[in-house]
């Protein structure tokens, strides 16, 4: 990350919240793996070509990993009052008006794709989500016309010979919860200039093989389930293939993404499978499932035994004291946000997105009482708990999952139906073609 690029923002609250974003996301996440973050190029016209999984967690992923400044699209509706409306653009998003959400849209979306072509001619990245929705599915839909528009048009008035379209690929086991695990996946440039010979002949048809392209490029750096029906199915095998290799939670961000393109091939594998031992492998794993959730046990604690191992009690009598103190300095925090999360967030895809946005605001407020409080009263206790507290909480998190490991683990280990779940699960891997 080139610290450097923050301030070139035009958004002032961008580069204000971007350190701590940076703490929030390790404390989020249990694992972000990035693959060809340079991939994106700073001082270079960019149109990022994303999937859209979640609401606000994708978009600040590039915010914070990519080199800033990232420019974000997002859906019109909730620019609609003046005050989110200045927050948002000042955290450098912009709205994009679908009919869907009840605009005309051809006037205010002219406007928006000036806007777009102004970033890119001062040679920053544009993200445009172009599947047009976020969604949770593992499957990557059509590609919309909007980017290709904005790319053709862009170069139409300053034909730059770099202006290029980079898919991304936002990866997570769930996208729905807390201490997941993302992967995002930069893939190859597509080059403007590459199809403006085409697009002169006939714009409608190098449009759509513009779009055509970036839908290929994305399924193959993006979780892609080809049949619906096989959603469940493959969240199943890859919760099996994460248990059966698991990884060392330090350090939390980790430039590759080696997990992801074993588990891609699998999904690819799975995609191509013959129906009749499609239907066979379901089955197997359904029932593997449904004996694991009547014996009370989990697929990680039954292939890890060693989590119930003496050194990870060891650990954990050894991380207790700081784990407590993490837990009580975070508490109202977590009150908080989680209370008002549960109750306010219906849709699953907001969920971590109003997660992290109330970790943030109230953080920083708690934060900025911690260390008022430490300075007014002259306690080096409590501004050194201050200055302590993001590593305290990740310490407590951390503590707290490997207490259930523990747990999990011992109990798997001592029970009597062990033998036949493994080989349940043993069957299960020889099923899945190589």
């Amino acid at each position: 990350m080139d610290f450097r690029l923050i301030r070139q923002s035009t958004g002032w609250l961008y580069w204000i919240l971007h350190p701590f974003i940076h703490i929030v996301y390790r404390l989020l996440f249990r694992k972000i793996y990035l693959h060809n973050r340079l991939g994106v190029k700073s001082h270079t016209p960019v149109i990022i070509a994303a999937n859209h999984p979640t609401a606000f967690i994708d978009p600040i992923f590039f915010c914070i990993f990519f080199d800033p400044p990232v420019y974000n699209m997002t859906r019109g509706d909730i620019f609609q009052k003046p005050f989110f409306r200045k927050l948002l653009e000042s955290a450098n998003m912009f709205p994009v008006y679908r009919q869907r959400d009840g605009y005309d849209g051809r006037g205010k979306n002219d406007e928006v794709f000036d806007y777009c072509r102004q970033k890119l001619q001062s040679r920053v990245a544009v993200n445009i989500f172009v599947e047009g929705e976020h969604h949770l599915s593992k499957q990557v839909l059509p590609a919309h016309k909007g980017f290709a528009r904005v790319a053709f048009g862009t170069y139409a008035i300053d034909p730059m010979e770099d202006l290029q379209i980079v898919p991304v690929g936002c990866n997570y086991y769930n996208g729905a919860q807390t201490r997941d695990e993302a992967k995002i996946v930069t893939g190859k440039p597509l080059f403007v200039k590459d199809y403006w010979e085409a697009y002169q002949k006939n714009p409608a048809a190098a449009i759509n093989q513009l779009c055509r392209d970036v839908e290929k490029a994305l399924k193959e750096i993006c979780y892609h389930v080809e049949d619906p029906l096989d959603f469940d199915l493959a969240d199943h095998l890859l919760q099996i293939s994460r248990n059966q290799n698991p990884v060392s939670p330090l350090p939390v961000v980790e430039h590759h993404a080696k997990p992801f393109w074993h588990e891609k091939a699998m999904l690819n594998r799975l995609n191509i499978m013959p129906a009749e031992e499609k239907a066979k492998l379901a089955n197997q794993v359904s029932n593997y499932f449904n004996a694991l959730e009547k014996a009370g046990l989990t697929d990680e604690s039954l292939i890890q035994p060693e989590q119930s191992g003496i050194s990870r009690l060891a650990l954990l009598m050894l991380m207790a004291p700081f784990a407590l103190v993490g837990y009580i300095i975070g508490w109202p925090v977590r009150y908080f946000i989680y209370g008002i999360t549960k109750e306010k967030v219906k849709k699953k895809e907001f969920y971590t997105s109003a997660l992290m946005g109330m970790a943030v605001l109230l953080g920083l407020i708690y934060f900025g009482i911690w260390m008022v409080t430490g300075l007014l009263t002259g306690s080096s206790w409590i501004l050194t708990l201050g200055i302590l507290m993001p590593i305290l909480a990740w310490i407590s998190i951390f503590w707290k999952e490997t207490r259930l490991r523990w747990y999990m683990s011992l109990k798997a280990n001592k029970h009597p139906e062990r033998s036949s779940l493994l080989d349940m699960r043993r069957a299960i891997n020889e099923m899945i073609p190589a």
